[in-house]
């Protein structure tokens, strides 16, 4: 079969790829992107489901990194109305952990860095009275509401790949990269079909490893080396799906005393969505498992 020269290869089929792909095809590039299992089949269908600007992250002065993020959360919503809607968040306090001054500073924050245009502005809670309250404890009688946006992860990953496809992008599922060899201006780049077995060799000018928690292993493919770079941190995030526990449409976002954040939001109608953890993973991503 005769090789097949393209603007860009990607590899990788979850919502970083996906993503890539469309843009660049909307820009006119010829593009070809490979997943080895199917589209949003790892980290991109396994998330907490939301589209947000980073809260924590007001915490580590990245404030440039929260702008970018809020104000990408307006773009995707005006884009994917269909998938992505509000959601309110609930956000009690308590004496031993944040002060609700630092926590009414950050909310002021995220209302302001972005530009909001639709979403509702943060607001105090008196929980004694509001009935966000009412799955809580006694001992927490104050909080805050804000707003970020949730998000059909699947399903957006899904529709970036068929708009990337609609502008003339290839899309192969079930398809490993088995080999990246740069030569002289392009990349040559080996593909295999997992059902048939068949490879196919293309070139790339341009070769983007968006391969999640594989990029390591991809990176060594490419570099020659056959070693997974052992600079790159694997975390894992278990979520647990649970019969809904209260019948208000907000969201909790609940803090531990050691500083760590749990995420509590309605999923399908009639569950609940707990999470996430953040523990290292020794060994490769084949071996991650909830725990």
């Amino acid at each position: 079969m005769p090789e097949s020269i393209y603007d860009i290869a990607i590899i990788g089929g979850g919502v970083n790829g996906c993503g890539i792909a469309r843009d660049a095809a909307g820009r006119g590039l010829r593009v070809l992107l490979a997943e080895k299992d199917d589209l949003a089949s790892g980290t991109s269908s396994a998330s907490s489901k939301l589209i947000h600007g980073g809260l924590r992250y007001l915490e580590h002065y990245e404030f440039s990194l929260v702008r970018e993020s809020l104000k990408e959360r307006e773009i995707l919503w005006v884009l994917a109305p269909h998938i992505i809607r509000p959601l309110r968040f609930v956000l009690p306090c308590h004496r031993a952990m944040r002060p609700a001054w630092l926590i009414r500073l950050g909310l002021f924050l995220y209302d302001h860095l972005g530009g909001r245009k639709k979403l509702k502005a943060s607001r105090m809670l008196d929980l004694r009275k509001d009935r966000a309250g009412a799955p809580l404890k006694a001992e927490y009688v104050r909080g805050f509401e804000y707003s970020d946006c949730a998000v059909d992860d699947a399903r957006l990953v899904v529709l970036n790949a068929l708009d990337a496809a609609s502008r003339g992008a290839r899309i192969k599922v079930r398809t490993k990269v088995t080999g990246a060899v740069r030569q002289g201006d392009n990349w040559q780049i080996t593909l295999q079909e997992r059902g048939s077995g068949q490879s196919e060799r293309i070139k790339a000018r341009v070769l983007v490893n968006a391969a999640g928690p594989w990029v390591g292993e991809m990176a060594a493919k490419s570099s020659g080396s056959g070693t997974a770079s052992s600079s790159l941190r694997l975390v894992k995030g278990s979520h647990i799906v649970v019969p809904r526990l209260h019948d208000d449409s907000r969201a909790y976002i609940l803090q531990n005393h050691d500083g760590r954040i749990i995420f509590v939001i309605p999923y399908a109608e009639d569950f609940t969505l707990i999470g996430t953890t953040d523990v290292d993973v020794p060994g490769g991503p084949g071996k991650v498992e909830a725990s």
